[in-house]
């Protein structure tokens, strides 16, 4: 008895499904205010910055609301981040010890500044 093969033509796997209307409009406005903001910065407008940095925090506080992410888990990830860098720049300080040679000896130096 043959044994016959059925080869099936496969589509792609369907791409995830298109972004609502109201959630672009929703990302467009964090992307605005989040530049807005950033030119404020560089124009040395500081009104504005506050300005369009609290209008960036209540339109990225929407954008999680739609996504049903909790607030209190990305402040509680923010907070843990900074915490992490200061204790980076505690560590990177040069201990309280004599000079070897005239130079202080550091048991550990952090080489970057970016936070984990």
């Amino acid at each position: 008895m043959q044994r016959i093969i059925h080869l099936m033509v496969t589509s792609p796997p369907p791409a995830s499904p298109p972004a609502s209307v109201a959630l672009k409009r929703l990302c467009r406005q964090v992307g605005l205010h989040a530049t807005n903001c950033t030119a404020a910065f560089i124009d040395n407008r500081q009104q504005d910055v506050v300005h369009e940095s609290a209008l960036f925090l209540q339109t990225l506080h929407k954008l999680w609301e739609s996504q049903d992410v909790d607030p209190a888990e990305v402040w509680t990830e923010l907070l843990r981040r900074l915490e992490v860098a200061e204790l980076l720049m505690k560590l990177n300080q040069p201990p309280h010890r004599k000079k070897r040679n005239g130079k202080i000896v550091r048991p550990w130096r952090v080489t970057t500044s970016k936070l984990p």
